[in-house]
């Protein structure tokens, strides 16, 4: 008896061929559709779960920084967390009014925060945690495989340029507005679109996206270099992206970034995404 797969996999050719007409690889997963359907109520459990008194109780080791913008640090500021088990980071831009007004005094702000899991996330735990932690470890195990498929598929010819070490980061990302009213919310999440959202591809070898709880993603055809709005990922489909270190073996990096979504009754925006890192010897 036949299985149904779990993931839907391209061959390096029909990826060559998507580039080459400008066409989005979005594969069906049937665990985003099953298993993972309550990956955005999950997503906003570990956001709420996760602050500095969890971080500090979960990771054996740790290191807590922060980072400003040079030239503007009361516009771009950061707080940055490192652990063993995992890492955990929250991005501040000044909110629409403190932005254009460069009110320094202001507390309005637009917020990104990410929450990281890494291949050895649990055998690093001492101690238990809740359920919507252990699920997105089980999420990194089940979509692991993918970006391994994609490592040897896509890239192995440049493999003898790389050290031992492959890094498979799993990302839960979370866009709020906190200083907002009711009234202002939307005008903050255009805010929050805009600063966060600029054109750019990611400073790796390759990315899964796993989809966004309410459509803002686009990417840059690889054909017309027009933005094409990719909705689908909004509807339990997963789309490989080719990081800046792809261009080593031929592809065309996923220039990428976001659109406000006018839509009035929308809240915060979560996607998760995979990254696939290697370092490279030298």
């Amino acid at each position: 008896m036949e299985t149904t797969p779990t993931h839907k996999l391209f061959t390096l050719e029909q990826l060559q061929d998507y580039q080459q007409a400008g066409k989005w690889p979005l594969a069906d997963s049937t665990l985003l559709s099953t298993k993972y359907a309550d990956r955005w109520e999950m997503s906003k459990r570990l956001h709420d779960t996760v602050d500095l008194d969890f971080f500090k109780k979960h990771n054996t080791r740790k290191e807590i920084d922060s980072w400003h913008d040079d030239i503007i640090p009361n516009k771009i500021y950061s707080n940055l967390h490192s652990g063993n088990v995992f890492g955990w980071d929250e991005d501040f831009m000044a909110g629409p009014n403190a932005w254009v007004n460069n009110d320094i005094n202001s507390d309005e702000v637009v917020k990104r925060s990410k929450v990281y899991f890494y291949p050895w996330s649990e055998e690093e735990l001492t101690s238990s945690v809740p359920e919507e932690f252990s699920y997105f470890i089980e999420m990194h195990k089940d979509f692991k495989p993918v970006l391994e498929h994609y490592l040897y598929e896509n890239y192995s010819d440049q493999s003898e340029l790389w050290e031992d070490l492959v890094l498979y980061k799993l990302m839960i990302i979370k866009y709020n507005t906190p200083s907002a009213t009711e009234k202002t919310r939307t005008e903050h999440r255009k805010h929050n679109s805009i600063r966060f959202g600029d054109e750019h591809c990611d400073e790796t070898l390759a990315g899964l996206h796993l989809g966004e709880n309410y459509s803002e993603f686009w990417a840059k055809n690889t054909k017309t270099n027009e933005r094409d709005m990719i909705t689908e990922l909004a509807d339990n489909k997963m789309l490989i992206m080719h990081g800046e270190h792809s261009e080593q073996s031929g592809w065309i990096p996923t220039y990428h970034g976001m659109q406000h979504n006018p839509q009035e009754d929308l809240g915060d925006r979560y996607s998760i995404i995979m990254d696939l890192q290697v370092r490279y010897k030298n």
